[in-house]
């Protein structure tokens, strides 16, 4: 049976067992939970690029995609048909939300009639959903009791408009579509008196085929909070209980993330494998489906599953189940992401060793390599070589200069020896910001204008480089996040022998980097990676 033919099987099932009550299942056929993630671009991708790395680092397809619109965003993409034909299911999201920013409230979609704009829009919806002629999970905006949908009504409001919007679909119809409400874990967990109460929020059986939760455990990385290291089952045990009251409806994870915890290397691993687990006993039979959910670039929480190597080897574990869709035999080892790290004394790595950890969780391999040692010839097979700021210039001179091989400096002191600048073009300033000039370079990764790399100020290096280098943003003026691509003119009549990028950060900075810091400079090492 084809992933296409096997998906719209159990959308159908999931759609009858809402409606008529579940059938039980054939003795013969084993049990199988969709595997799928959403995949969140990173510089230098675009969607399908992301998904292909995320099935890549998973070493099989996806299931499912989990996927975004607005209430007129343009229906099927390029990526919407691709992921169809690529034999993958789409769980889908509309936001009551334009592109334009305004809301489309609750009640006006409820109270939509026949010849009004809403209703027309709706209208649309039904004919994209049933001329994509493939199952689709369909949600009308996922977290409604989420703070950030206060402004489109309350919960009254919001079970209206879900039932119109179900209605509208199946006068119309409409025979590929399963209706899955999401809400966040913590409104499974609230008292009933707190807005949030996920029964509050229910549409009703009669108008859902299936209940999701997205399920996250924060840990450390929500701004503001620090909560407890939490397991998935202890996160989902709200959700659980509710399904329980809603037998026949199957249950999803329509997102499910975890923190990292760098006090324990390969905690997240763990959650991950513990996890896989959980699914298989039978307290969870209800649960058909579930979801990874990569964090945007902006996001300083490390949602994804390559967030370090172990995490990465335990989720291409969890994906090699047959439970969910995996071959009984585990996949290769995905292919080796090496970086090296040259530094000033590998025996005593002070901030060094912070450095070497986020590389870490990039999902590199890192080699420590002394300045005093550090040649060409040793920074073979490496993915990227980044020079930290604790090298001694005389030490390392031009060893690396001429390395076919992407680097990246945080040692504006070396600029000149490896011809980015003009002999002593160069210096640092002591400043908590720096100025993006160049806000759609991907060494910026979205942000713009005056932003803090750190909270306290430390030295920031610069260098005034040639016309030929992308200058993204500056300090005091003068450049100081930079890059120049392969065969870029270079000081001394030379050319960039693969992609060099410049970077102003001091070995004080590490401590007191603020999350959009860290987001810089994760785009500089994956950007420089991919050659620039």
């Amino acid at each position: 049976m084809s992933g296409r033919r096997l998906v719209a099987c159990l959308s159908a099932l999931a759609v009858l067992g809402g409606l008529a009550g579940a059938a039980p299942a054939a003795a013969e056929e084993p049990r199988l939970i969709l595997w799928g993630a959403h995949a969140s671009t990173r510089p230098g991708e675009d969607s399908q690029r992301a998904y292909q790395r995320v099935e890549a680092s998973a070493g099989r397809k996806l299931a499912v995609a989990r996927h975004f619109l607005l209430w007129d965003t343009v229906f099927p993409t390029t990526l919407e048909t691709w992921l169809r034909d690529g034999d993958r299911q789409l769980m889908l999201s509309v936001n009551a939300k334009r592109l334009n920013g305004s809301r489309v409230s609750w009640r006006d979609i409820a109270n939509a009639t026949p010849g009004s704009p809403i209703y027309a829009d709706m209208l649309r919806w039904t004919q994209r959903i049933r001329d994509f002629s493939s199952p689709v999970m369909l949600t009308l905006n996922h977290e409604p009791e989420a703070s950030v949908n206060t402004g489109s009504g309350v919960d009254a409001d919001y079970k209206a408009a879900w039932q119109a919007w179900v209605t509208l679909f199946r006068t119309q119809g409409v025979s590929n579509v399963t209706f899955v409400w999401i809400m966040t874990d913590y409104s499974f967990q609230v008292p009933s008196s707190d807005r949030r109460f996920a029964a509050k929020w229910y549409p009703g059986d009669a108008f859902v085929d299936a209940i999701a939760g997205d399920a996250y455990n924060w840990f450390t990385c929500r701004p503001g909070i620090n909560t407890a290291w939490k397991s998935l089952a202890q996160i989902i045990e709200g959700q659980r209980v509710f399904g329980l009251a809603h037998p026949t409806k199957p249950l999803w994870l329509a997102e499910y993330g975890s923190d990292e915890d760098p006090a324990q290397p390969g905690r997240k691993a763990q959650w991950f494998r513990d996890a896989q687990a959980l699914f298989a006993q039978p307290g969870y039979a209800q649960f058909a489906g579930v979801n990874l959910f990569e964090q945007l670039s902006s996001s300083s929480c490390p949602w994804a599953a390559d967030s370090s190597t172990t995490a990465a080897a335990a989720w291409r574990a969890w994906g090699a189940d047959p439970l969910y869709g995996g071959s009984a035999v585990p996949p290769p080892p995905p292919i080796s992401m090496r970086a090296q790290l040259v530094v000033g004394d590998p025996a005593s790595l002070g901030a060094d060793a912070t450095i070497k950890a986020r590389l870490e969780t990039l999902g590199y391999t890192v080699d420590v390599v002394d300045d005093n040692a550090a040649s060409a010839a040793g920074a073979a097979g490496r993915n990227v070589v980044l020079v930290s700021q604790s090298v001694t210039p005389t030490a390392l001179t031009n060893r690396l200069r001429d390395v076919p091989i992407p680097v990246v400096i945080l040692k504006p002191w070396l600029y000149d020896d490896f011809a980015l600048v003009a002999a002593n073009a160069l210096g640092s300033n002591g400043r908590t910001s720096v100025t993006v000039t160049n806000p759609s370079h991907p060494l910026a990764s979205g942000l713009s204008g005056h932003v803090a790399l750190v909270t306290s100020s430390t030295p920031m290096g610069w260098g005034t480089t040639l016309t030929s280098a992308e200058v993204v943003a500056t300090v005091v003026g003068h450049p100081a996040v930079f890059a120049y691509r392969p065969g870029a003119a270079l000081d001394q009549g030379r050319t960039s022998a693969a992609c060099r990028v410049g970077l102003p950060y001091h070995q004080t900075a590490y401590p007191v980097m603020t999350a959009a810091g860290w987001t810089m400079f994760d785009a500089a090492v994956r950007w420089a990676d991919s050659g620039c």
